[in-house]
């Protein structure tokens, strides 16, 4: 992996970045260079590098490789569908220039360049689609996630977060979301030759809430969720797994957990030390998760579906349409690092 700056760059003035890193290879006019970086911002590689082999514009996969670029970065990053953009033909323009220039670099053939173009106006990129960073590797922005006990997430040199001791969860209070499309790069930074459990939480209720305000009966009033912000998540939203061993769990990366398990012939492992780009997506009560480009589970979140640990409430109690995200920290021996954390998100689905 190329090297990461030590203050991750927030996803707003990533297409500087991107136009930058153009530049340094004299991909970019002079011109164009001066007027982007007009604000005195110097040249900086991408801070978490798309790791997808293909190129994707928003939600569609094209079938043109995601070839490394410089700087760390690929076509991927450097189409930049997910900045909210001010218009559908600025996007257009962008995309026409930047693949262009790759064009000319040989690292697109035209009739590549054609795909992506045509991707890029088949999309709504431009239409307000674009995502929220809630995590880009700062303090500050750390400072909006809480943690339910126990354990931590410690904030390392390098912008990412890293889980540390007992099971808990750190979360995003600064706002629930309803349909979404969440994205983040994970790893497990494992290095005894073990693997790391983890997980991503969503749909769950504000861990806020006293006990004497949930309703009565519901899956925050029971068992240790009555006494733990992290078992309030682990009854009431869904855990998305992460874990690669061969061995021990088995559910594994891409589980929803308890409820919609996948084996390794599915979760597409990779070794530790490996970044991966995860993606979930909750439409309704459908919920997709993507792996580097792959879709390696979808579940339905229908009630009369009963958790395969005994005493976890059943779907019919985690019915909600707005819920929160959060991130696992397993165990002692589990470490696991993430970064680039946005949200981008969805119209609710027709019925």
């Amino acid at each position: 992996m190329a090297p990461h700056r030590r203050r991750r760059t927030p996803r707003r003035t990533i297409g500087l970045t991107f136009t930058l890193a153009l530049a340094s290879t004299g991909m970019l006019a002079p011109a164009a260079t001066a007027a982007t970086a007009s604000g005195g911002a110097s040249p900086a590689a991408c801070p978490a590098p798309d790791a997808r082999p293909t190129v994707w514009i928003l939600d569609e996969r094209t079938t043109v490789p995601s070839r490394p670029t410089s700087g760390g970065c690929t076509i991927n990053d450097l189409i930049d569908d997910e900045r909210a953009w001010a218009s559908k033909g600025a996007f257009l323009r962008h995309v026409t220039a930047v693949t262009t220039r790759l064009r000319k670099k040989h690292l697109l053939s035209g009739r590549e360049q054609g795909s992506l173009v045509a991707a890029a106006a088949r999309s709504d990129v431009g239409r307000g689609s674009g995502y929220e960073t809630i995590f880009d590797g700062t303090a500050d922005s750390l400072s909006r996630w809480l943690q339910a006990p126990g354990g931590s997430f410690s904030l390392q040199p390098d912008g990412t977060i890293r889980t540390v001791g007992g099971l808990g969860m750190l979360w995003y209070a600064g706002k629930d979301y309803g349909d979404f499309s969440l994205r983040l790069q994970f790893r497990d930074a494992r290095t005894d030759g073990g693997y790391s459990n983890s997980g991503v939480f969503v749909r769950f209720p504000d861990l806020r809430t006293p006990l004497e305000e949930r309703p009565a009966g519901s899956c925050g009033t029971v068992g240790s969720a009555r006494t733990s912000p992290a078992w309030v998540a682990i009854y009431c939203g869904h855990e998305i797994q992460i874990y690669d061993g061969p061995t021990g769990e088995p559910q594994k990366t891409g589980s929803v957990y308890n409820f919609g398990t996948i084996g390794l012939d599915r979760a597409r492992p990779t070794p530790p030390g490996t970044w991966n780009d995860y993606e979930i997506r909750v439409e309704g009560q459908h919920y997709t998760i993507i792996r580097n480009g792959e879709v390696i589970n979808e579940f339905d979140n229908t009630p009369g579906k009963n958790s395969s640990r005994a005493g976890d409430p059943p779907t019919d109690l985690r019915q909600f349409t707005r819920g929160f995200i959060g991130l696992q920290n397993h165990g002692s021996s589990d470490v696991v690092d993430f970064r680039n954390v946005r949200v981008r998100e969805l119209p609710a689905p027709r019925p």
